[in-house]
């Protein structure tokens, strides 16, 4: 039993036909008839009487009209609600980073003074953000690089740093962090597992690879991955190293599990961006959250 099957009983009785049940419902008589076959045999019992004049219930159809027309007002009300909260929403576009790493301190601190505040979050490249957020997909987007567009406000609001990511393990330990060449022969040496194109974690690594004079074809590139967890279980697991932000793998870092890498004498300090369409009319809310955004005081560990 679904819910198409009991609007096509219910509108059959009300207008006393199939045909007129179908048209109302914009769907084909034939349609009608089977949702009304279905609930029959569902049920066990006959619900209409067919004769040439109008379609009259049984007395189960009796019963059964009022309770369909019951459950078809409260599913109604239902998706009201449903849409009404959601066209209430904030809708965001976020990059990997942002996401995972930042948007939950944000989304702490706002929500604790606007506990009714709610928010459809989508995750996906900065450069994919970045186009939904000039389609109007969002109304606010965080990304990991900055965006050249006349129609969009990009403006930082924290930083960001990329590092060198490897396992705990002791010829790693064992190198040396202020020597390049040592770190840029780790680099062509070692299984590296490799972000997708449109990541603005790819684009600082490149950055990377460009100061230590590494081209991409010297790397031995073991996967390409744009998930954040899944690259951190191969690097724990031992099976390559890569190029991450600090803020994705602090924690493991800080538990033992993975070492972190700079560059001595290369800048890997980035910042996070959040966007907003120029001359569009942000919601009560999503204005509120903006604001929030940029006086944001990220707390220290």
């Amino acid at each position: 039993m679904d819910f198409k099957q009991l609007r096509s009983f219910v509108a059959v009785i009300r207008y006393g036909s199939f045909t007129t049940a179908a048209s109302k419902l914009r769907i084909s008589q034939p349609t009608v008839s089977t949702h009304i076959r279905q609930l029959e045999e569902e049920l066990g019992t006959p619900l209409v009487l067919r004769n040439a004049k109008r379609v009259e219930p049984t007395a189960s159809g009796y019963k059964m009209y009022d309770q369909a027309v019951s459950m078809l007002a409260m599913h109604d009300k239902m998706l009201q609600s449903k849409k009404q909260h959601e066209s209430d929403a904030v809708y965001l576009g976020a990059s990997t980073i942002p996401s995972g790493y930042v948007l939950p301190e944000l989304l702490a601190s706002f929500c604790s003074a606007r506990p009714e505040a709610s928010f459809v979050i989508t995750q996906d490249s900065s450069q994919t953000v970045s186009n939904g957020m000039a389609s109007g997909l969002y109304d606010l987007g965080f990304v990991g690089m900055p965006v050249k567009e006349d129609a969009i406000d990009c403006i930082p609001f924290c930083d960001d740093r990329i590092v060198i990511v490897t396992p705990n393990k002791s010829r790693f330990r064992n190198i040396d962090r202020n020597d390049r060449e040592a770190i840029a022969n780790m680099l062509r040496e070692e299984h590296f597992i490799m972000r997708k194109a449109g990541s603005a974690t790819r684009a600082m690594g490149n950055h990377v690879l460009e100061q230590l004079e590494l081209e991409e074809s010297e790397l031995n590139v073991f996967a390409h991955l744009n998930d954040q967890e899944a690259t951190m279980n191969l690097i724990e697991k031992g099976l390559g190293i890569a190029i991450m932000s600090e803020r994705a793998i602090r924690s493991h870092v800080d538990a033992g599990w993975m070492l972190a890498f700079s560059v001595p004498g290369v800048d890997t300090v980035r910042q996070l961006y959040v966007l907003k369409r120029k001359n569009v009319q942000l919601s009560d809310t999503a204005e509120a959250f903006y604001n929030h955004v940029l006086n944001w005081e990220e707390e220290s560990d």
